[in-house]
């Protein structure tokens, strides 16, 4: 499966490198992360619970940043089982951050997954609708991050580098539309 997904973030391309590579502000964005453990500047696991449909899944993900082009391309790859569910993934992404002329900038992400198991059995439609979701929760919790009345430490202009962390997702204070219930109600937790 082939994810293109497009942001736009209202904070300068630095700021928004400097978020995406803290590994524990990335955790607090990302549904369903529990923990991640940093094992070098460009290593990382991490364990995130994931729910499609009746089956829910505790994936230990092993993410490896394999290209890097300051502060503007990232490329990663990872991969992730849940033993229990007899699930796996591999993945590689494609991250773009530009600088807008009102001096915004947008974030497009690329992901190939391939998804194996009985999670990889929901077919392409449920996969993607389960990927919106996800993303829609991502953005929501970025922007949330990067907003003027919450900013993050960070020292020099660099992330914090933390040998291990727990991650919790913050709750949506607004209540969620009918329709995302209703998703909630088939899929699981975003």
């Amino acid at each position: 499966m082939e994810i293109d997904k497009t942001l736009v973030l209202a904070a300068p391309v630095q700021r928004v490198w400097d978020v995406l590579l803290d590994p524990v502000v990335m955790g607090e964005c990302v549904p369903g992360m529990q923990s991640i453990e940093v094992l070098s500047p460009t290593e990382y696991l991490a364990v995130m619970q994931v729910k499609i449909s009746f089956v829910s899944a505790k994936f230990k993900i092993k993410t490896n940043i394999a290209e890097i082009r300051p502060p503007h391309y990232l490329r990663s790859v990872g991969t992730g089982d849940d033993r229990s569910v007899a699930s796996s993934f591999k993945q590689s992404s494609e991250i773009n951050l530009t600088t807008l002329d009102n001096g915004d900038t947008q974030v497009h992400m690329h992901i190939k997954v391939d998804v194996l198991g009985k999670l990889g059995s929901f077919g392409l439609s449920a996969m993607k609708t389960k990927s919106d979701v996800m993303w829609d929760a991502f953005g929501e919790n970025l922007r949330a991050k990067l907003a003027p009345e919450n900013p993050r430490p960070l020292a020099n202009g660099q992330p914090a580098a933390p040998t291990s962390a727990a991650v919790s997702n913050p709750a949506i204070e607004t209540p969620a539309p009918w329709w995302r219930r209703f998703w909630t109600m088939l899929f699981g937790r975003r």
